[in-house]
């Protein structure tokens, strides 16, 4: 439903510039150092959770929304790059960072400590495809060994992975790189209460880091795409590799 008489400002009126003016400020500047993290993720500061494989290629096999790989920093993070494939296109990365306790029902101003990006259509080469292309680590292994009375052979493998119709199976082969700039303040219109979180209204000194950035970050992930359509394997959604995540950390 639409809503009546909501007003279209071509430009900042006076009365917001007088009332939004001094939660401006000057914009955050500082600089970063970037950390990198790979699989198989065994850090003191990271926690990995909800997987099914390590893979020294491909990365750890996430669960899809329920896997998590949580780091913990000493210093705030600015932002997050993350790395890796899906078991099956359409794809997708979130990284939260919520405080203890909080939720999208009590976060301040209904701020949502989320992003999320999806449409990732890189995948890594399934154990099908192995299967199929008869690579030197699968030779060892059949289709009876994977999916026992399943997949026959590899025409049937083809067929009953695109759902009977030899059409459409995920051959896309290369790696998404996921960018996520995280942290950031509420919009506040009363003073005492901005101030109250933590933030100032004066100009951040040199070297001293805003406080609206976290130090803890998690990344979830999966696809939206049903993996292993046509055999007793299939599951929806589909599983996610990570591979490397960077951290970018405020210094």
């Amino acid at each position: 439903m639409a809503i009546e008489n909501l007003p279209l400002y071509k430009t900042f009126s006076p009365e917001q510039i007088k009332t939004y003016k001094p939660f401006s400020g000057k914009p955050d500047e500082f600089s970063t150092k970037i950390r990198v993290y790979q699989t198989p993720f065994i850090y003191d500061n990271v926690e990995a959770g909800d997987f099914y494989e390590i893979d020294a290629m491909k990365g750890i096999e996430f669960k899809a929304d329920t896997g998590f790989l949580t780091i913990t920093e000493d210093r705030p993070i600015a932002a997050v790059t993350v790395v890796g494939s899906g078991c099956v296109p359409r794809g997708y990365n979130i990284v939260e960072w919520w405080e203890q306790g909080e939720s999208i029902d009590n976060v301040d101003n209904r701020t949502v400590k989320r992003l999320r990006v999806d449409n990732l259509n890189g995948v890594h080469p399934s154990i099908w495809i192995h299967l199929l292309t008869k690579i030197a680590f699968a030779r060892s292994v059949n289709y009876d060994v994977v999916s026992p009375g399943d997949i026959r052979d590899d025409y049937d493998m083809l067929k009953k992975l695109s759902l009977g119709f030899y059409d459409n199976a995920p051959l896309a082969f290369y790696e998404n790189s996921v960018h996520f700039a995280v942290g950031h303040s509420p919009v506040v219109t009363d003073r005492k209460k901005f101030e109250a979180l933590g933030h100032s209204f004066h100009s951040v000194p040199g070297n001293s880091p805003p406080v609206s950035y976290p130090k803890k970050i998690t990344i979830r992930c999966g696809c939206k795409e049903t993996e292993d359509p046509g055999t007793k394997l299939e599951r929806y959604p589909g599983d996610y590799a990570i591979r490397l995540v960077q951290v970018h950390v405020i210094v």
